[in-house]
């Protein structure tokens, strides 16, 4: 098949299908994106967990019925245009389906083009608006997998810093192994911050290596740090907020809602749980009010330079490895589900 879309059971997300796509003829305005690669990262798999949630994720590209097209990110070249500003060739990056194709309506910004069509304008702005991107280099495929991500970890050391001018002394992070959690501490220690880290991880020995975290214990073993302490949450797990909840209780300041790695995650709190209410760190919403506070070019310039020093940096532990076609996908997006995919290792791949 030259066009398809590869799509999941909504009551068995392990269940892949792969349907034929038939071409589309396009109406004025519209533009023919091919897929060209994609990062897998666990953020697909909390789309796809949460595609019927109070934020439907899999009414962004609708699928059949009964089944949802996981969205992703990554690279698309234009295809076909009957856009006046758009051109055939030119290289995007942005929120797109498990499939070879995907149209889109352009309305043209300064840093690339917003999506208008109306069906995915219940999500927030971050996830309609494509990127205009440079050729690949040697960085692509770690900023086709790191990009989405990394702005998470970027606003997040800017909440850990003011913490730390506020009286915090240590941040217990849970998901250490997750590109958010490295990237944040990796970006801490950049900023010369003097918070005591310590990563809570089911893979020990692999956080210790990194040499990042100040001190790293498997779940179930909670660190011994000094208050106040910042708990970072990247699990969503009920168990564990209340376990930390009840370990760190005098000393805990603020506690920061930020991811769902585990598939018992879920938003509203745990019946039981006692310490500061968390505060759900939403990064589209902060990323853009500080781009839009600071001036874009002021605050994507700070931005772009912090994120080339992590890619950079990730070589030393992250290899990337590539794939091809439907069934490689899937291989990645199952691993990915069941928590198989080892935290050194990462898929990016092409349609």
């Amino acid at each position: 098949m030259d066009r398809w879309d590869l799509v999941v059971k909504r009551d068995d997300l392990s269940a892949i299908e792969v349907r034929a796509a038939s071409p589309v003829a396009l109406e004025d305005g519209e533009v023919l994106l091919t897929v060209e690669k994609f990062g897998l990262t666990t953020n697909n798999a909390t789309y796809a967990r949460f595609g019927e949630s109070d934020i439907p994720f899999f009414d962004a590209f609708p699928g059949p019925e009964g089944y949802g097209r996981v969205p992703v990110w990554g690279f698309v070249r234009v295809a076909e245009s009957r856009h006046p500003e758009i051109s055939v060739g030119a290289r995007y990056f942005g929120y797109v389906p498990m499939s070879t194709h995907h149209v889109v309506k352009p309305a043209v910004t300064p840093r690339g083009f917003a999506d208008t069509t109306p069906t995915r304008h219940f999500l927030h702005p971050w996830y309609w608006t494509f990127e205009l991107a440079a050729e690949p280099d040697e960085l692509d495929d770690r900023r086709a997998l790191i990009h989405p991500v990394y702005p998470a970890a970027y606003n997040l050391a800017d909440l850990l810093v003011a913490q730390e001018a506020q009286g915090a002394v240590s941040a217990v992070i849970t998901s250490a192994s997750s590109k958010v959690a490295i990237g944040l501490v990796e970006e801490l220690a950049h900023r010369g911050s003097k918070l005591t880290t310590a990563g809570v991880t089911a893979a020990a020995s692999f956080v210790t290596g990194l040499g990042l975290y100040d001190t790293v214990t498997p779940y179930g073993e909670w660190p011994e740090v000094d208050g106040p302490i910042v708990f970072v949450d990247l699990t969503g797990d009920a168990g564990t907020r209340l376990a930390v909840a009840e370990r760190y209780e005098k000393d805990l300041a603020a506690t920061v809602l930020i991811g769902f790695t585990h598939s018992t995650a879920a938003v509203p709190p745990p019946d039981g749980l006692r310490g500061p209410a968390a505060e759900v760190f939403f990064t589209p919403a902060v990323e853009w009010e500080k781009a839009e506070a600071e001036g874009a070019q002021t605050y994507y310039s700070r931005y772009g330079a912090s994120e080339r020093r992590f890619l950079e940096s990730t070589a030393s532990w992250l290899t990337i490895r590539n794939g091809q076609g439907p069934e490689a996908i899937g291989e990645a997006y199952r691993a990915l589900l069941t928590g198989a995919q080892s935290p050194d290792v990462s898929y990016v791949l092409h349609p």
